[in-house]
């Protein structure tokens, strides 16, 4: 009997060492999810793409802003402002508070002037980077609804995937045009894959402007 009741008490340990051990590793793989920054790694790629759409609308002539590849697709002014566009309007869509004078309607078209399409590209990213750098994780999980998205972390991920989709169209406008980036150095080596899936990405997806499904924003959809 006594030997019955020391397996037992044996086997009672075991298994609530077991179970310990248990709850360790989900509290601990809980917490390295906690600790994933998204908002940080959202606002890294923002700032990585900032980085080289500006450096390849300094780059690209001033006379080329208004080429376009065919009729009835964008310009390679429009193709910036329209990705400045998003940044403003999604921006605001997560929660920020509108940029002031933002208007959606006919943003894309507003000015071909290099300087002024150059200074609302900077000035689109830092007001994204900034106001998804001030959300909380909280505000990340809020609900919503705007087209697809029942989130505000599914648009901060759609400003993010967006920005980068435009980017490689850019990169292409900017190679059929014969002007090669002289900019700041490569990013790291891990958007590296990134940057050839752009490219292959706007390769294959140059579209008239007017069937632009990635992004349809009405009027009354954003404010400000």
């Amino acid at each position: 009997m006594n030997k019955l009741c020391l397996s037992l008490a044996t086997l009672a340990l075991i298994l609530t060492a077991g179970t310990t051990r248990t709850f360790a590793q989900a509290a601990s793989s809980a917490d390295k999810a906690a600790s994933y920054g998204f908002r940080q790694r959202a606002v890294i790629e923002l700032k990585g793409v900032q980085q080289e759409i500006v450096s390849l609308a300094q780059a690209m002539p001033a006379e080329k802003y208004t080429w376009r590849p065919a009729e009835g697709v964008r310009s390679v002014s429009e193709v910036y402002l329209h990705m400045a566009g998003a940044n403003f309007g999604l921006t605001a869509v997560a929660g920020a508070l509108p940029f002031p004078g933002f208007k959606f309607q006919g943003f894309e078209k507003s000015t071909t002037d290099k300087t002024k399409v150059i200074e609302l590209l900077n000035q689109s990213f830092d007001y994204a980077e900034t106001s998804i750098s001030n959300m909380s994780d909280a505000d990340l999980v809020r609900s919503l609804k705007f087209q697809e998205f029942t989130s505000v972390g599914d648009v901060v991920l759609h400003i993010v995937a967006h920005a980068h989709e435009h980017l490689g169209q850019s990169i292409a406008y900017a190679r059929m045009n014969g002007v090669v980036r002289r900019g700041p150095p490569r990013r790291s080596k891990e958007c590296s894959s990134l940057r050839a899936s752009k490219l292959r990405l706007a390769r294959r997806r140059i579209e008239p402007a007017a069937s632009d499904a990635t992004l349809r924003l009405r009027p009354d959809s954003v404010a400000g």
